[in-house]
């Protein structure tokens, strides 16, 4: 029986499990997703360092491209991050101005070093440089290349930012060239495998980091690596077709065309007749580009079951999707919802996904994906009542693209209403119908009473002068009461009607006013915002 080859993606998003497996962690490094980790947080003394675990031959060429953040502080942000090679561990690591690296020895380091030490004849900007056997200091011979200002643009590189890494080694010229922010730093050609690791072509690779008496938070975020990203074949049944996945580019080219959905997208689905190899061409974020092959082989069994094209269910719906195939021992299904069974039923929005194992050997799937659509549920509110000269926004705008129409013919979901009646709508789609009305009536909204007469006598019976209201004001700004000459015998402001505390109980300066007629002047506030002056005249009676 032949073993399955499973596909693992050419992911700039690698695969966690994949990751997980291969990096050591030391000190203060913190994974923090599938691809990037905290080498240190912003506190002094800290050293953390990332190494995978699994050696890389220096007699091939390789590739890194990786994103770095140095931090937000700078002048006193510390110390800065280095990629390094070295084959002595994967727990390596101490704090200060080595960057985790100091002493390393046989080692390649490319330091981006963010603190100016002035013993380690530090340049006054951040700077790139590539050194061996863990010494950091420029004026020794073991500095190999720089060191040079990191960003050519800016001296500065601790600005809370990512910048771009690239880190070419090329085996046949001997070339190490290092690229911070797309443009080309630092290029250092020479035997290293002979003059520095002593003809030993295997080696660890991982990034180190450090803090002292500075710090700042230091991260790191992988795009692509040779090492960790290749394809792997993929042996896919007669019949059948298989996704393949890419991301993190901004140009995909793939070739030969054959047997692709579209050979200009990262995620194209393969459906070769013959078995081929298929290349792509990336271009990153700098416009570099790099390559990858993966060989789709065509072999086994042949597939039967298609999901078909794209569609849409109404809401209550539900649709079998169906992966039915056969083979000579067993075929086993996976679907991206996680059941293995040959059909599923789909009653939601989503992209269904399903591959199919044939004898255990070649693979197929395919997906579906299925939009429902909702039953129209517009509502327009209860019945309502409004003030003269008021207007009301009826909006019945729901999802599922339905149709309006309106009692009086309008095909838009909102209207204006100004005018009492009863409004209704029908609300139509591929799906169903809903019909939905209000009651608008008016009433006129400015009501107040004061009266014309009170007698403060105790017997509880109009004791009081004050404004009476049945919900129409808001608030009564002001009141005041003048006797015949002019005289304010009272006044009160900023309150609420049909309230005897607020009102005229008759007395004035502390003493019962005389009976007689009184004028009085009231500022009302209504409910609809409208603000009105009134007067009139109350007679007191003893």
């Amino acid at each position: 029986m032949k073993n399955r080859t499973l596909l693992h993606t050419l992911a700039l998003l690698v695969l966690p499990h994949v990751l997980l497996a291969q990096f050591t962690l030391n000190g203060a490094a913190v994974q923090l997703n599938d691809t990037c980790w905290t080498l240190t947080p912003a506190q002094n003394g800290k050293v953390g360092s990332i190494w995978n675990e699994t050696k890389i031959d220096l007699t091939n060429s390789f590739q890194v491209i990786m994103e770095l953040h140095l931090g937000c502080t700078d002048a006193n942000g510390a110390d800065g991050i280095l990629f390094g090679l070295q084959p002595v561990s994967t727990s390596i690591g101490q704090q200060g101005e080595g960057l985790g690296f100091q002493g390393v020895s046989p080692s390649i380091g490319i330091e981006f070093d963010t603190w100016q030490n002035g013993n380690l004849a530090d340049p006054s900007f951040d700077h790139v440089a590539i050194t061996k056997n863990g010494v950091l200091n420029h004026a020794a011979a073991t500095n190999l290349a720089g060191p040079v200002q990191a960003n050519p643009s800016a001296p500065n590189i601790e600005d809370c930012k990512w910048h771009k890494l690239r880190v070419n080694w090329d085996a046949p010229s001997q070339t190490l060239e290092v690229w911070f922010d797309c443009s080309r730093r630092l290029t250092y050609t020479g035997d290293i495998i002979n003059e520095v690791f002593g003809g030993n072509p295997n080696v660890f690779w991982g990034f180190t980091a450090a803090t002292g008496g500075a710090n700042n938070l230091q991260q790191v975020c992988f795009s692509y690596t040779t090492f960790l990203d290749k394809f792997e074949d993929v042996v896919i049944c007669p019949g059948g077709q298989y996704q393949i996945t890419l991301s993190g580019g901004t140009e995909y080219h793939w070739s030969p065309p054959d047997g692709l959905s579209n050979p200009d997208i990262a995620n194209p689905i393969a459906a070769p007749e013959q078995t081929t190899e298929y290349e792509v061409e990336v271009l990153d974020a700098c416009g570099n580009q790099f390559f990858d092959t993966i060989n789709v082989i065509v072999d086994g069994d042949t597939v039967f079951f298609d999901l078909g094209v794209d569609t849409s269910i109404c809401e209550g719906e539900s649709l079998l999707l169906d992966a039915t195939s056969t083979g000579n021992a067993f075929v086993a299904f996976l679907w991206s919802n996680g059941q293995g069974t040959a059909t599923i039923s789909a009653s939601q929005t989503g992209l269904y996904a399903v591959t199919v194992t044939i004898d255990d050997y070649c693979v197929a799937d395919d997906r579906k994906l299925i939009s429902v659509i909702p039953l129209p549920k517009a509502s327009l509110g209860p019945d309502t009542s409004l003030c003269l000269n008021q207007t009301l926004l009826l909006d019945a705008s729901t999802t599922g693209n339905p149709s309006y129409l309106w009692q009086d013919g309008l095909t838009s979901p909102t209207r204006t209403v100004d005018s009492p009646g009863n409004y209704s709508l029908r609300v139509e789609n591929i799906c169903g119908e809903n019909e939905v009305n209000i009651n608008v009536t008016y009433e006129d909204c400015r009501q107040v009473f004061f009266p014309n007469v009170f007698s403060p006598n105790g017997d509880g019976v109009n004791d009081v002068f004050m404004p009476y209201d049945g919900g129409d004001v808001g608030r009564v700004l002001s009141l005041q009461v003048f006797d015949r000459w002019g005289g304010l015998v009272f006044e009160f402001y900023d309150f609420l009607t049909n309230e005897p505390a607020y009102g005229w109980d008759g007395f004035a300066e502390g003493k019962l006013a005389n009976a007689g007629i009184y004028a009085w002047v009231a500022e009302v506030e209504f409910r609809d915002g409208f603000r009105q002056l009134l007067a009139g005249e109350v007679t007191l009676l003893w």
